[in-house]
Order: C-alpha cells, then sequence, then structure tokens
C-alpha cells in the first residue's frame, strides 16, 4: 500500500466512525479507485450507501449534514481526501443489474471490490441480489471484503436508535416526503447542466452522481486487451496504466 493509499484510508478511520451516528444508514462501504487501489494525489473517497428502504432521503441529509460539519464532504474544487456521496440505494433497490449496461465489466468489479466500513449485517442480502456478477468471475466468490469495517462506538449508535425511533412511524414519513421534495428538485436542476457523458439516476429508491460515465469505455477497453476473459484483478487494474 502506498503512502496516498494510507493517508485516504487513514481519512477513512477518522471521519467515517461518526457516519455510525446517521439514521437509516444500513451499509456504507468505500469504492472506486480506493478500493481497487489505483489512487493519486487528486483522488477523493467514493462512497456507496444502502439506506433502509423509504428513508433514503433522511438517510442521505445525516450524512451529507455529518461530512459537512466535519469540513470532509467533496465539492467544488475540494477534492483530494474529501468524501464523494454520489450512490445511494436503498433495501429496495440493491440489484444493480437494473443500471447495468452490456457486458457490465466495471460494475461487476465495481461491486465485488467495494470495502464495507459499516455494516448492519446487510452485505450478504447486497451480494445475493447481486449474483448475476459470478459469470464475470472465475473464482466464484461472491463476498465482500470486510477487513475495513470500523469498531462500532456506543453513543454514535444510541444517537443514530434515537433519530431512527424519532423518525419513524407518519412524522418520519412526513419528513422523508420534504427531503425527497426539496433533493429531487436539486439533484434535477444538477441533472441539466451535465453532459451526456454523464450517468444520473434519481428515483425514490436510487440517487447516482457521476458526472463522468466511463463504463462503456473500460467494457470496450477489457474486449480489446482480453476479448471475453474472465475478470481477475490483475488484469482489470492493467487497464488503469
Amino acid at each position: 500500500m502506498g503512502e496516498t493509499e494510507k493517508y485516504l484510508w487513514g481519512r477513512v478511520y477518522s471521519h467515517a466512525r461518526f457516519l455510525q451516528a446517521a439514521p437509516f444508514v444500513e451499509m456504507l462501504a468505500v469504492c472506486n479507485n480506493l478500493a481497487f487501489g489505483t489512487v493519486n494525489k487528486e483522488s477523493d473517497i467514493d462512497l456507496f450507501i444502502i439506506a433502509k428502504k423509504g428513508r433514503i432521503f433522511t438517510a442521505r441529509i445525516f450524512v451529507t449534514f455529518l461530512l459537512q460539519i466535519l469540513r470532509v464532504r467533496r465539492y467544488g474544487n475540494k477534492i483530494f481526501g474529501r468524501f464523494c456521496l454520489s450512490f445511494f440505494v436503498d433495501e429496495g433497490a440493491m440489484d444493480l443489474s437494473k443500471i447495468a449496461i452490456k457486458n457490465d465489466i466495471y460494475l461487476a468489479y465495481w461491486i465485488k471490490s467495494m470495502l464495507p466500513v459499516i455494516d448492519d449485517e446487510i452485505d450478504e442480502k447486497f451480494i445475493y441480489e447481486n449474483g448475476w456478477i459470478k459469470n464475470y468471475f472465475d473464482d466464484g466468490k461472491l463476498e465482500l471484503d470486510k477487513s475495513k469495517i470500523i469498531k462500532k462506538i456506543f453513543i454514535f449508535s444510541v444517537f443514530k436508535g434515537f433519530f431512527e425511533f424519532l423518525l419513524s412511524g407518519g412524522f418520519g414519513n412526513f419528513i422523508e416526503k420534504k427531503l425527497k421534495k426539496w433533493q429531487m428538485h436539486r439533484a434535477k436542476k444538477k441533472a441539466s447542466m451535465l453532459g451526456d457523458e454523464a450517468s444520473i439516476l434519481i428515483s425514490d429508491h436510487m440517487l447516482k452522481f457521476h458526472n463522468v460515465d466511463k463504463r462503456k469505455f473500460y467494457r470496450d477497453l477489457w474486449i480489446e486487451k482480453y476479448g471475453d476473459a474472465k475478470i481477475s484483478k490483475e488484469k482489470f487494474i492493467l487497464l488503469f496504466s
């Protein structure tokens, strides 16, 4: 592990533990370049977050707020070592085959390589719902590496439990509805400003904001280099070199 990678993981351990306090977050995983081990001096820390069904907008506002007060959320030119909140799903949208392109090499590897740091025992269900990726790999192993899980901190668990209780039922539904309306408006405004190369998905169960979608590029590059070969980490990382 290089120095930049060590530094970024240090940032994860220092700050992501506070996200244990965010209500309705079922799993939070590091993904993309840091999970791949292909970081550089311009890399941010991409997070994939699974929220409780029916509470994706509430979970998102709490995660965003916590990272904002910690002053570590990515925005504008503030990129290196900051947390990027570009992909949320709830428990009703964990099967990512629905957003896959044909021969989606990148998405398959992206799913398998993600590294949970917070997990309320939902990782197995997530992998089960994405069993379709096994056809891309020789080893047949479809479990997430849980070696990066952050030790639970009691006070954060209490905070999370309190707000989940407070924001359950009818009152929680009302707050979720209001947050949905506000966030949907902002998300659609942002989507309208991006070009055709972006991948923006906005629904009741998924919020995906990627300014540039390179999946087709990596798929075509893979086919050019390796044909129909199964994915291995070594071959995949060579695509970035």
